[in-house]
This record gives structure tokens, sequence and C-alpha cells, in this order.
């Protein structure tokens, strides 16, 4: 196998997982600051 295709095949592995956890993240931070928002207004 060739290890140069496997090592850039695992770096665009790791950036995907990074990106899907970073939309997590801003959709979980966004989330709490709409209930914040909710909760004063009441």
């Amino acid at each position: 196998m060739d290890t140069h295709l496997m090592t850039q095949g695992l770096e665009v592995m790791m950036l995907g997982l990074a990106g899907v956890f970073a939309v997590l993240i801003i959709f979980y931070a966004v989330t709490r600051v709409m209930l914040l928002i909710a909760r004063k207004r009441k």
C-alpha cells in the first residue's frame, strides 16, 4: 500500500470529523443562547 496516500486519507478523515464536531458544538451553543433569550422574554 502507498503510505503517502493512506496518510492523506487519514488527514482528510480527521478534518472531516473535526468539521462535524465543530458544527455540532456551534449548534449546541446557538440552541442554548436561544433558550436563554426565550426565558428572559417570559
